[in-house]
């Protein structure tokens, strides 16, 4: 992330105005001969100064942790700490969540179609209907529990991206309106505190994320399973299907050949015959291990950093503030 133009501007423009404030006092001191003034004067320059120096340190923790996540390895297109995470978080989004989605709402569609199909012996009306298919109810509830369960973490994914495009674009003002405010002695709390929420989440909180997705690629290449982090790919299980010959497609009896039993064939294949041997719930066992994979990226990790960087914020406060 690139600071912009402005922001150097107004941080300059501001350190002069509180410079000359400063100056002033010292002028009116010795024009009234008020030492109390210059007393004053010289306790803001001090604070001015300690200011200055906690800005400039802010700006040398945000280089340093964008250094580090270079050192660690930025990918095509990405320029910081923020792209990255902005990157896996949409990947997640549109590799993982989205196709497990759309699945999941065709397999709904497909088994309530089969469940709804009905029967009759006989060629009157007297004689009692029967499903064509029995069994699929308690199916089609979990199915419709793990769609449920997508839609919660497609709210929580979109709501990262959301916070690190507000990091982007916020962040440096939040940090000169805690230099700003730091310099009034009734907010020098409240301005210490501003600071320190900017460095923690302009410089702390991105580098967590940079390091979460370092993990998860090596993780994913050292079983085997591709080089990086692949939402919603699911480890194929030994669940043995018997050729159907011609009556399904060839490209579908291609993938049950293969043993490459994802959720997208499971969709697929019930939608030809719900009603085969392996219609029971070991049949969904690709959905639950994707969706096991995506809770990791919306659910785990974002609450451990979340976790870190509030603790960082604690305890930076009190070092700062000498409070506590």
């Amino acid at each position: 992330m690139e600071y912009p133009a402005y922001f150097a501007s107004i941080t300059a423009a501001t350190i002069v105005l509180l410079a000359g404030y400063i100056a002033l006092l010292h002028m009116g001191s010795r024009f009234f001969s008020k030492p109390e003034m210059a007393a004053y004067a010289n306790v803001e320059l001090q604070n001015l100064f300690i200011s200055a120096v906690i800005f400039v340190a802010a700006i040398s923790i945000f280089f340093a942790s964008e250094q580090l996540a270079s050192s660690i390895g930025l990918k095509p297109g990405e320029k910081s700490m923020h792209d990255v995470s902005i990157s896996f978080l949409q990947k997640v989004i549109s590799n993982g969540v989205m196709p497990a989605y759309v699945d999941l709402v065709s397999l709904d569609l497909k088994l309530s179609f089969w469940s709804a199909m009905q029967g009759r012996h006989g060629p009157t009306v007297w004689n009692f209907t029967f499903k064509q298919v029995t069994g699929l109810e308690p199916i089609i509830s979990v199915v419709r529990i793990l769609t449920f369960t997508l839609t919660a973490f497609l709210g929580t994914l979109s709501a990262q991206v959301v916070i690190f495009y507000l990091i982007k674009a916020l962040m440096p003002i939040v940090l000169a309106c805690g230099v700003l405010v730091r310099f009034f002695p009734p907010a020098r709390d409240a301005g210490t505190y501003l600071i320190v929420f900017a460095i923690a989440f302009q410089s702390f909180f991105p580098l967590l994320f940079v390091m979460n997705v370092h993990i998860l690629d090596e993780v994913w290449a050292a079983h085997g399973w591709g080089d990086s982090y692949a939402p919603y790919m699911s480890i194929p299980k030994d669940l043995r299907v018997q050729s159907f010959g011609e009556i399904i497609p060839d490209a579908l009896q291609a993938k049950l050949a293969s043993m490459q039993f994802d959720p997208s064939t499971v969709a697929e294949v019930f939608g030809f015959l719900p009603f085969m041997s392996f219609l029971r719930f070991a049949a969904l066992i690709p959905f639950f291990e994707g969706i096991a994979s995506l809770s990791l990226p919306a659910l785990f990790l974002p609450a451990i950093t979340m976790s870190l960087t509030i603790s960082f914020i604690n305890a930076l406060t009190k070092f700062f503030t000498g409070k506590g």
